[in-house]
């Protein structure tokens, strides 16, 4: 394992007990918020753009407490990415909150590494969701608190609380019981 301090140096809030796995890549750490007890595995690419062809963004990256991040996920944001406490993202998972340009008719001439950055919004993950392999996560999208994103799924709308979705493009397929809450003794 790599030491999580020289591969985050400069973040804007490491937590403890962060383990980061060897053959990370990250970008611009000064945009990271690392809650304790994370671990990334390995392969990860974490990139938080703040320039690119010219032009500047505010890019925000936030990782909960006890975030598990498994093997060569991309994770990438000109905007805002938040994934809450307790979530597991299997290997090779895709978050991104931008694009190459926005598709628009003149742009379509244009080489797409040369098109600008583009966000249609910030991706928020919620609270103890598991994003299974393989999983893209696009643009705009919310996915509430206790919810499973299948295996390739590709998920470009809201996704509420306690639910499954699956497919391309994911769907909920499956509302899940919401936790009991346990009371106070």
């Amino acid at each position: 394992m790599a030491n999580a301090k020289r591969v985050f140096a400069g973040a804007g809030y490491l937590g403890k007990r962060v383990v980061a796995a060897q053959g990370m890549k990250v970008k611009n750490p000064r945009y990271f918020e690392i809650g304790d007890l994370c671990w990334f595995g390995p392969g990860c690419r974490i990139e938080a753009w703040d320039s690119y062809n010219g032009i500047r963004y505010e890019p925000k990256i936030i990782f909960g407490r006890d975030v598990r991040i498994n093997s060569t996920c991309h994770i990438g944001a000109i905007n805002r990415v938040e994934i809450g406490d307790e979530c597991l993202l299997g290997s090779h998972v895709t978050i991104i909150d931008h694009a190459h340009g926005r598709n628009a008719p003149e742009e379509l001439e244009i080489h797409p590494s040369r098109r600008n950055l583009y966000s249609k919004g910030e991706v928020v993950i919620g609270r103890r969701c598991w994003i299974c392999e393989n999983a893209v996560i696009l643009p705009g999208v919310r996915i509430g608190d206790g919810c499973v994103i299948g295996a390739n799924a590709v998920v470009t709308k809201d996704v509420p609380d306690y639910c499954v979705a699956a497919g391309n493009p994911a769907r909920v397929v499956r509302t899940l019981q919401e936790p009991q809450q346990r009371p106070r003794s």
